[in-house]
């Protein structure tokens, strides 16, 4: 069955194969802003592309997983599961296909009772306005000519609408997910698959990033920025030449071609860089270069993806290697993996860090261990002085193969299947009914102890 590791190919694990030659809140101490000294989360996939005309997107169907997990209708339980954890925040989200179903005709009415219950639950939501997918109405996605301006009177909107209940936002979600798949892999809208679009479709995500997150924090002074990148830490590697260049340099391009575009939104990568002399060369206009320098908007704290399955055992069904070694170590060295990135991540960026997706393991009880290896890795980094400031397991419950969109002729039981990035705390039946894993109680304890 496909997972989203082969949708993702070797975008995550290292290669350029993508790039063609051309609960009650947890008893967490409060700071005097409000916010807890830890973020403690899980998140709910909620992945759309709901672009499904036959003369542009052929035989694929609409993949929106809130639609598709019931989560529209179950929403009390779910973030009722999701509070009883005794998390203190979750990343969510409002689909922009159904807030905006027609240009300039905004309807937030789904989105007013869920937020409420999570102020009256004390759970912080950290709201995503872009998980991969544009309304139905701009027919090329992020490809489509519309969609900075779009986008960026949308996030307006938002702030205006939810202000009161929501003060976290993550403007884009894995921008470099976006880039990769509608630029390079062809697989999301506008189905490109070359290094030029791959880097023009890049550049436009930077700017609309940049532009969101202004808006962002003009309408809400208090408003807090949380970035989720993932970083191909190899990408640099593939692309550019890099023999010639010492330790310190070598690692600034393997950060920023690992987290483009996101490295351009936040004003890493001037005119003369390697990575930014690379994109002139693939047609970027050095002055779109330079207004992203110069309006650069860099999040508050910057948030890591890293699933152990895809990025650092991306040939095998997980970090447990088959159970060649004992479940417990592998959990550990599948948390040192995480570790390395997110140090690496933010000595790059120069801000506190959050690790903003992760989970691991086929099995319940290999998720189990995973979960209690990361909080290990928590107090590791925090007794290092690292600037964590959070962790959200991803996902809640289990979610829809993004590979349904593309298989229209075969049932959703088929694409509801453990794997990848798709470990959740619960499974879901046939039923879609939330089943615990031992995963729940595993990370409900790894908060419980601080």
């Amino acid at each position: 069955m496909p997972t989203r590791r082969q949708f993702l190919g070797e975008l995550l694990a290292g290669g350029a194969a993508m790039l063609p030659a051309c609960g009650a809140p947890a008893p967490a101490r409060q700071n005097k802003g409000g916010r807890p000294d830890f973020y403690w989360g899980v998140g709910i996939e909620n992945t759309w592309m709901v672009q499904a005309d036959p003369s542009k997107d052929g035989q694929r169907r609409a993949l929106d997983e809130l639609s598709l997990t019931g989560h529209y209708d179950r929403w009390r339980e779910d973030l009722a599961l999701a509070a009883d954890l005794g998390v203190n925040s979750i990343r969510y989200s409002m689909p922009w296909h159904r807030a905006e179903p027609s240009p300039g005709v905004y309807d937030w009415s789904w989105l007013d009772g869920p937020l409420q219950l999570l102020d009256e639950r004390g759970v912080i939501p950290i709201l995503d306005l872009l998980h991969y997918g544009t309304p139905a109405w701009m027919g090329d996605g992020i490809g489509d000519p519309r969609f900075v301006d779009a986008f960026t009177a949308y996030a307006s909107r938002t702030a205006e609408h939810v202000k009161g209940l929501v003060t976290h936002f993550t403007a884009v979600n894995e921008p470099a997910v976006s880039a990769a798949l509608c630029g390079a892999g062809g697989v999301w809208p506008p189905y490109e698959n070359s290094r030029v679009s791959w880097a023009a479709l890049g550049v436009r995500i930077a700017r609309a990033m940049v532009l969101a997150t202004g808006e962002l924090r003009s309408a809400l002074p208090d408003a807090f920025i949380v970035s989720a990148d993932p970083i191909n830490w190899l990408l640099g590697d593939k692309l550019l030449s890099t023999a010639s260049l010492d330790a310190d340099a070598l690692e600034d391009i393997r950060a920023a071609a690992g987290s483009f575009p996101a490295c351009l939104a936040y004003g890493r990568v001037a005119p003369g860089h390697p990575l930014a002399d690379f994109l002139v060369s693939l047609g970027v206009a050095e002055s779109d270069l330079q207004w992203l320098v110069a309006h650069a908007a860099l999040p508050d704290v910057v948030g890591y993806n890293h699933y152990p399955d895809i990025v650092d055992f991306p040939n095998g069904p997980d970090f447990t290697r088959h159970g060649s070694v004992p479940l417990e170590q592998a959990a550990l060295e599948a948390s040192q993996q995480v570790e390395e990135g997110l140090r690496r991540a933010q000595a790059y960026f120069g801000l506190p860090i959050y690790l903003t997706e992760t989970s691991a393991g086929l099995s319940g009880e290999a998720r189990a261990a995973y979960a209690t290896a990361i909080g290990d890795m928590v107090d590791r980094l925090l007794a290092d002085g690292v600037p964590l400031v959070g962790v959200n397991w991803w996902p809640l419950f289990e979610a829809v193969q993004w590979s349904y969109r593309e298989n229209p002729s075969r049932p959703l039981a088929d694409f509801i299947t453990p794997g990848a990035w798709n470990n959740g705390l619960y499974d879901l039946d046939a039923s879609l009914s939330r089943v615990e894993t031992p995963a729940a109680a595993a990370f409900r304890a790894v908060i419980a102890r601080g």
